[in-house]
């Protein structure tokens, strides 16, 4: 279920929604698509970000078949996330 998420991470969200929409998506790619709009100036923040987006329930990854050192990622459409957190009563 997804829970309400900071704005810092929303404005990164939605560049990645932007860009990516629901499909998968690696690590590089959406470095990529942050870049564009000057929002990976930093690794650790770029951990961070993905972490919470996992934890708040707004993306979902899986290991990379080729290398499983590395994930595959697919961000949650922004309407189920929203249902989910009004279904849940935090709206």
């Amino acid at each position: 279920m997804a829970k309400p998420i900071p704005k810092w991470v929303m404005i990164r969200y939605s560049a990645l929604y932007r860009e990516l929409k629901t499909k998968q998506f690696t690590r590089e790619e959406a470095k990529k698509a942050l870049d564009k709009y000057n929002l990976n100036k930093n690794d650790k923040l770029t951990n961070v970000f993905f972490s919470d987006l996992s934890n708040m329930g707004w993306i979902e990854f899986k290991q990379d078949t080729k290398d499983k050192r590395k994930k595959i990622y697919k961000l949650i459409n922004p309407e189920k996330a929203v249902l989910e957190l009004k279904d849940e009563g935090k709206l």
